[in-house]
């Protein structure tokens, strides 16, 4: 971005214009004030813009820039029209984004409006037409950065929170303290006639006015602070006042003593403890004398600390406050009233207790503090008692600041992960600094403190563009005296900086789907109207519509999550979800909100909840995949990707309160599972992809904890039913077949995600608990008698796409499940070995075959002894596969076919030596067939790798317990002379262990009878008598002896080629371009074609030609060919035998060899 031109324009009848000699693309516009030095380097250049504050409209004669794919035609009749856009200067030096695109450019600028100067430097770049690319140099990608928030401001991490509120006040002329604008403003609320008095905020209520003769004159004279230095004896003489009066109207005395309460708990905490010890709760306050005001005022009252402690204190008070609510003759009202009265007063104890306890209830002490700050009172009381309560001040301070900036956790959602203490505290702070700030802003604008005002206002819209600011700064502004505000403050004719900031606060709290179940927020919102500094027509619309579904009720968001939406999705038409969502849950919260909601969505399109909620996350999924597709898109959009991840967090919450008890279809249920496997998938990618500090990214992680939470719900794992079994069959079944279907994703990530659902979220969790053992284990039952034997062909498919490891783990968990009931896993290794035998034969006829089908198959062949191997490794699943392979008769014939064909096919890698030495170790268990292919692959191991000699040591217990009758002679004694070739070339290296196991090899090749046992191949003389020199010095003197005898009976025939290939199977799979082209591109078939003009008559060693018998007889036929003369030939046609079919069956060769070659698929 350069300058483009600094100019001072004066309009002509309110017109002025900047044009540029060629095409420019503006990226931002600068105005400076009067005065000011735009430019260090030129302190010569002075600004001059008159009025200090106007509306200008800005046009530019924006350019379509042609394409590189269009035409010179079509690039010459590129239109260009006037772009509308409009500026509000509000003073001092400002700059205004344009975001021009890569679309378009402009050489005039026209600034329209009522100005006498403006001073404007216009940034940006020269358009013009990109260099040829020579050579293409790759740059690393720009990694963004965040910026740290300034100390001064980031009161969550301050050790004075309220200090940023205290500055603000000092720009007033006269700054009031904290605690009494905390009090005025949110509490007290003085008398219109007070804001006029000389002497405010300084008026003080008169506890010794005599004229008092009632509870309710007594409650009125309190409407004001009490000073601080009040005299004790005062407060006693009041407190006693209040305790004589009851009685004098008993029907009143409850309401009028609660409402006391409710105005001094605002005040200093010593009159409330003289009033409260003067008086009987229990006999003031009790079923007879509670009405919903009352519990109303108590509700407030125990907003302060010492109140609610007081309340809790008192047992008797206290019980009778659960008796109560628990009582039939309390109404519905005042039963949820006295609940949440007992919640807030055990809140305090709770939160109290966390200021300081690592292990303190923060769960609990996020719902008090979301309780407290959602009402004008309970904030102004809890702010004043955070502010000069010592108990709470100094624990507070108790925890030391974190050594690195923490955003606030986001306690105020309705779902919340656990947080620390530290977090906690920094949630805690930031709340007392955000509300500190609050009560400042609405003092200033009380008393018209612009600066104050302005710069309060600057502070909120900086914290709510910070993630866990915004949450606390939405959530507080929606009290009804804020929101006003927010409207009052609105640009009017003139643009001012306070209104700019307030549009924009209104924007960002709109946006909220929860705000606008708020009747103020949706009032001002309706009541918008222009001219604006901030908000743009569209927005204006758009937030238009939110506010109208949120008037409408339930109605209107019903049909709006009926209505079809136009896709893709719009962030409008998100926003238009979320909100509408919000009210079915608001309405939900009622006792009989539930079959409202049902008869709505009845009514409005003839069919249930479920499925609607269904139809539209399937295409939200199916919206968010088309961001992280492995095509590369024109642009992220970060922002139509965290409302995407939001709007699918909330209706999977919302579908949550209904597929309990609402099961979906079948169909519904596959698409659901499917989809929520795709978002879980995504969320992933974004979440490698995004910033951490990003919103998308948060949104991501927000629904990587959602997702597996519905079928947490669908699935219920400690009382499974029927519906349960047949739920996680279909669950099963539908992302067992998703799972080869990545939607043009990352194939890899997709099946590891599906994968990761699966195993932790889905599959019951093993258990060692033993209260929950019983359930567990009957789940666990159901599972594998009732789950998965209806599913193996998918079960079986999804298998086939995991890699080795993956597979070992799979098995192992399934064990865990099955305990041997069913015998899942024995099923899973039976199909693994057949597989794996179908392959290897394939793989010893396959040289005919392309280069590419070999590789995938080696490479199936590789992964499946690669479980193998992962399975012999393990501690826990190693006895269960000895024990399966060993005793199950099907898999022990699968073994034996599998080591045979892996002789032939003569394959080699290193995961088949670890296997084959835990087969030879453990080669007793098996049968005399199966020992001696052990034994021949064992042999052959050695041969391959030297570092296995040691091996060598199994080979002789082995052959002692193999019958005779068991062993081919031939590949024996091939392998035995190949072996011992081996050895004799690794001399130096042999060892006693070494030499005593060779000789006793040796030993038991001369004791047989067998002549081919006894003559010895793939060796020489030479090597073997070298070999026996070296056994002989290091054997002990009497096998010394012995071993002359063995080489004497045996004989080397040296006659035999013995030089034979291996093939060494790949760990990876590496292929070349032309190779994967080949396999993915479609077989060619030969299209027939005409002969060639010539000679009709076939060579003699040519096809011969079998016409019809007519065209043998016609007259006119010679020889093999025909001339045909007028109607002859139609005249031939005529015959029956011309009109036979002759054509023979289709060929089944081609099918067949399709039907085999799947067999081997994996």
């Amino acid at each position: 971005m350069v300058l483009l031109g600094w100019d001072i324009l004066r309009p002509h009848n309110t017109l002025a214009a900047i044009r540029y000699p060629s095409l420019v693309r503006v990226s931002s516009i600068r105005v400076f004030p009067t005065g000011a030095q735009p430019f260090s380097q030129s302190p010569e250049t002075i600004a001059l813009t008159e009025p200090a504050a106007f509306f200008v409209d800005v046009l530019f004669n924006a350019s379509a820039l042609p394409s590189s794919n269009q035409d010179s035609q079509e690039k010459r009749a590129a239109k260009n029209a006037l772009a509308l856009t409009q500026i509000a200067y509000a003073g001092e030096a400002t700059e205004f984004t344009v975001d021009m695109g890569l679309e378009y450019a402009t050489r005039l600028i026209i600034f329209r409006g009522d100005f006498e100067a403006l001073s404007v430097a216009i940034y940006g770049e020269v358009v013009a037409d990109p260099p040829e690319i020579q050579d293409y140099k790759p740059r690393q990608l720009p990694v963004p950065t965040c910026t740290a928030l300034s100390t001064t401001v980031d009161v969550a991490n301050s050790p004075n929170p309220t200090g940023p509120a205290d500055q603000l006040l000092s720009l007033l002329p006269v700054p009031p303290p904290l605690p009494l604008v905390s009090r005025l403003i949110f509490s007290l609320k003085p008398e219109d006639e007070d804001w006029d008095l000389p002497e405010f905020p300084y008026l003080y209520s008169d506890l010794e006015n005599d004229d008092i003769e009632d509870l309710a004159s007594l409650v009125q004279s309190v409407t004001r602070p009490i000073r601080d230095d009040i005299s004790p004896d005062v407060l006693s003489r009041f407190a006693a006042k209040a305790h004589d009066f009851l009685g004098l109207n008993p029907s009143d005395d409850a309401y009028y003593m609660a409402k006391l309460l409710v105005k001094t708990s605002s005040q200093q905490t010593r009159i409330c403890l003289a009033i409260l010890e003067l008086l009987d709760l229990p006999k003031v306050f009790n079923e007879h004398t509670l009405d919903d005001a009352t519990i109303d005022f108590l509700l407030d009252a125990a907003a302060n600390i010492e109140i609610a402690r007081h309340f809790l204190q008192d047992e008797d008070f206290f019980n009778s406050l659960n008796d109560m609510q628990n009582s039939l003759k309390m109404d519905k009202v005042n039963t949820k009233g006295l609940k949440k009265l007992t919640s807030r007063i055990q809140g305090w104890a709770s939160f109290e207790n966390a200021l300081t306890d690592p292990n303190g209830d923060f769960s609990a002490c996020a719902t008090f503090l979301k309780d407290m700050s959602s009402g004008e009172h309970s904030l102004g009381c809890w702010l004043e008692c955070m502010l000069i309560h010592e108990n709470l001040t100094s624990k507070l301070s108790a925890t030391p600041i974190p050594s690195e900036s923490i955003p606030p956790p986001l306690l105020l959602q309705e779902r919340h992960s656990s947080v620390t203490h530290t977090q906690f505290i920094t949630f805690v702070r930031a709340l007392l600094g955000i509300s500190a700030v609050l009560a400042a802003l609405s003092w200033s604008d009380s008393l018209g403190g612009g600066l104050c005002r302005e710069r309060a206002l600057g502070l909120l819209v900086l914290w709510q563009g910070i993630e866990g600011y915004r949450q606390i700064v939405n959530h507080c502004l929606l009290l009804r005296q804020l929101t006003k505000r927010l409207g009052w403050n609105k640009t009017d004719d003139i643009p001012t900086k306070s209104g700019n900031f307030a549009e924009r606060l209104l924007v960002g709290l709109a946006k909220d789907p929860q705000s606008l179940l708020r009747e103020h927020l949706v009032e001002t919102v309706l009541s918008l109207e222009p001219p604006f500094s901030f908000i743009e027509s569209e927005e204006l619309l758009e937030i238009g519509k939110l506010a109208r579904v949120g008037r409408d009720g339930l109605s209107s968001a019903v049909e709006e999550l009926t209505y079809t939406s136009v896709r893709p999705f719009s962030l409008r038409r998100l926003r238009v979800l979320r909100v509408s969502m919000a009210i079915v849950e608001e309405e939900l919260t009622y006792d009989d909100g539930e079959s409202v909601v049902l008869e709505r969505f009845w009514e409005e399109k003839m069919q249930g909840v479920v499925p609607t909620l269904v139809s539209i996350f399937v295409d939200i999924s199916d919206d968010i995949n088309h961001h992280f597709v492995l095509q590369p898109i024109p642009r992220m959009n970060q922002g139509l990707c965290e409302l995407l991840f939001r709007t699918a967090s909330d209706l999977l919450r919302l579908l949550g309160r209904f597929i309990s008890v609402y099961p979906p279809t079948s169909r519904d249920l596959g698409q659901l599972s499917t989809s929520v496997a795709d978002l879980y998938a995504c969320s992933l990618i974004a979440c490698e992809r995004f910033t951490p500090s990003s919103a998308a990214y948060l949104a991501a992680i927000n629904i990587r904890e959602t997702c597996p939470q519905i079928f947490h719900t669908l699935i219920n794992d400690d009382v499974p039913s029927d519906l349960d079994v047949r739920t996680a069959q279909i669950i099963l079944q539908s992302l067992f077949n998703h799972a080869s279907h990545s939607s043009n994703r990352d194939p890899v990530v997709h099946l590891r995600q599906i994968y990761d659902l699966l195993l932790n979220n889905i599959l019951p969790q093993p258990t060692v608990s033993n209260t929950n053992g019983a359930n567990h284990a009957k789940t666990s039952s159901l599972w594998s008698s009732m789950v998965f034997p209806k599913i193996l062909p998918d079960l079986q498919t999804f298998w086939n796409l995991l890699d080795a490891e993956i597979r070992a783990d799979f098995v192992e968990r399934l064990e865990d499940l099955d305990h041997g009931e069913t015998g899942i896993g024995e099923w899973l290794l039976t199909e693994e070995l057949k597989g794996l035998s179908a392959r290897l034969a394939y793989i010893t006829g396959m040289e005919q075959f392309q280069e590419g089908s070999r590789t995938i198959i080696l490479y199936s062949i590789s992964i499946s002894i690669s479980f193998l191997e992962v399975l012999f490794s393990s501690s826990k699943m190693s006895p269960w596969t000895l024990s399966a392979l060993s005793s199950n008769v099907d898999l022990s014939q699968l073994l034996d076919s599998c080591l045979s064909l892996i002789l032939e096919a003569n394959v080699y890698s290193l995961p088949l030596t670890q296997v084959i030495r835990q087969l030879g170790q453990n080669a007793n268990d098996f049968n005399p067939g199966t020992r001696f292919h052990i034994l021949l692959l064992t042999l052959r191991n050695i041969q391959m790798d030297s570092s296995v000699l040691d091996d060598l040591n199994l080979v002789p217990d082995i052959l002692k317990n193999l019958p005779l009758t068991s062993i081919s002679m031939e590949p024996l004694r091939t392998e035995v002379g190949r072996t011992i070739a081996v050895y004799a070339e690794h001399t130096p290296s042999l060892t006693l262990e070494n030499s005593e196991t060779l000789f006793l090899i040796l030993e038991w090749l001369a004791a047989q009878t067998d002549s081919k046992l006894t003559t010895l191949t793939a060796i020489t003389l030479s090597s073997f008598r070298s070999l026996c020199s070296v056994l002989s010095a290091l054997l002990p003197l009497e096998s010394q002896e012995a071993l002359t005898a063995i080489e004497a009976k045996l004989g080397i025939d040296e006659d035999e080629d013995f030089v034979y290939l291996h093939t060494e199977l790949p760990v990876t799979l590496v292929m070349p371009l032309d190779s994967i082209e080949d396999l993915l591109s479609p077989k060619r078939v030969d299209e027939p074609s005409t002969p060639k003009r010539g000679t009709k008559t076939p060579d003699i060693l040519g096809v011969v030609i079998s016409p019809p018998t007519a065209l043998l007889r016609s007259p006119a036929a010679t020889g093999l060919t025909k001339t045909y003369m007028n109607n002859d030939f139609r005249q031939l046609r005529q015959a029956t035998s011309t009109r036979l079919n002759t054509s023979r069956l289709p060929s089944t060769h081609g099918s067949s060899f399709l039907f085999h070659y799947s067999t081997f698929q994996s």
